[in-house]
């Protein structure tokens, strides 16, 4: 019985003394223990900002002039584009002094694209989306506790590389009722719809990054990483150039201006696809600080993924009108049949770069 009554005089002594342990940093914590990870003690920080704050944060808007280009193929078909687009963007950025560790979060939109197409229906690009946001989290493994350093990245990047190639590519018709004919000639008007782009790209990144402080007003940021794997799905404007055609000696047919004729074979699907690639992305900055809390910089970005990918889709075999009485006038519909198709190990690539501007704050 004395020992039990020894033992719980021992445990309140701990536990009264505990939380004034907890409350006197600078009497209670074992020098080079729980200080040394910050410049300044945590009881000395003063607002979130000052350069006393072990924590900073800087967040800002940013503006992309980009030029993109993008190379699909699929079955002897294929869809080149290049566009010129403009992006805003938003971003927050926090570094934590403890670790010499930090993150990275992006969101961006376009705000206007144009541009060509080229192939069989070249056109111009007036309108679709350039979309993405990423995080990123890295670790400044060579950090001189100054605002400078070098260390590794890992991160995830979702990316809507989508300008709007505007092709009439398939058609419609799923019977024979569906295609009108002149009974004079026997010629078909096949209908056609269009399907934009619509690509997503789900990253991952692996790279390095570092900062430095040139001076007490400028700043340079540089960053480069691999895309070992890049999930890549979605709908492409693949055009249809490859058709059989029987001449009736009627005009050529929209949107095939140099052919005369009867189409009887055609997509009747927009083109989708799905693979996987891999490439590289890298960007760099420079900064003037003309407060202690506001930041300009100048910079540029590049963006590139190649793979390949299997596209599916299906295609519509239309027969000529018939002559059931052969009286010289074409009164029986065609026939429509459509049949799924899958071409594997589609070529493609991605490329978007640019110049980027940034206005920030950070407290």
């Amino acid at each position: 019985m004395p020992r039990l009554a020894t033992s719980l005089i021992v445990l309140a002594a701990a536990a009264g003394t505990a939380p004034a342990a907890a409350a006197d940093w600078t009497t209670a914590s074992p020098e080079g223990i729980y200080r040394g990870a910050y410049s300044v003690d945590p009881q000395d920080w003063t607002e979130l900002g000052d350069d006393s704050d072990g924590i900073h944060m800087e967040t800002g808007l940013r503006y992309w002039y980009s030029m993109g280009s993008m190379d699909y193929a699929s079955g002897g078909s294929s869809s080149s584009a290049e566009d010129t687009a403009h992006i805003g963007e938003a971003f927050l950025r926090i570094e934590d002094d403890a670790t010499a560790t930090w993150a990275h979060a992006m969101v961006g939109y376009s705000i206007a694209i144009n541009g060509t197409t080229s192939g069989s229906l070249a056109s111009s690009i007036e309108d679709g989306q350039v979309g993405y946001a990423s995080a990123d989290f890295g670790w400044n493994a060579f950090d001189d506790g100054a605002g400078s350093g070098v260390g590794g990245l890992v991160g995830y990047l979702y990316w809507n590389n989508s300008p709007d190639t505007g092709r009439n590519n398939f058609t419609t018709a799923t019977s024979g009722s569906d295609i009108d004919y002149n009974p004079a000639t026997g010629q078909t008007f096949v209908p056609g719809d269009s399907a934009p782009n619509n690509v997503e790209v789900h990253a991952l990144r692996l790279g390095i990054s570092g900062n430095a402080k040139l001076a007490d007003f400028i700043d340079v940021r540089a960053e480069l990483a691999a895309v070992p794997y890049a999930k890549v799905n979605g709908t492409v404007g693949v055009d249809d150039p490859e058709f059989n055609t029987d001449v009736y000696g009627g005009a050529a047919q929209f949107p095939y201006g140099g052919a005369s004729g009867n189409i009887s074979q055609m997509r009747s699907s927009a083109t989708s696809v799905d693979g996987w690639g891999y490439g590289a992305m890298a960007e760099a900055w420079i900064g003037v600080h003309p407060t202690e809390n506001i930041t300009m910089r100048l910079g540029g970005r590049a963006w590139y993924l190649q793979g390949t990918a299997d596209a599916s889709y299906s295609v519509a075999q239309i027969s000529n009108p018939g002559d059931a009485d052969s009286d010289g006038t074409y009164d029986t519909d065609p026939t429509v049949l459509n049949v799924g198709a899958i071409e594997s190990n589609n070529p493609f690539s991605m490329f978007r770069y640019g110049l980027l501007a940034e206005l920030t704050y950070a407290f």
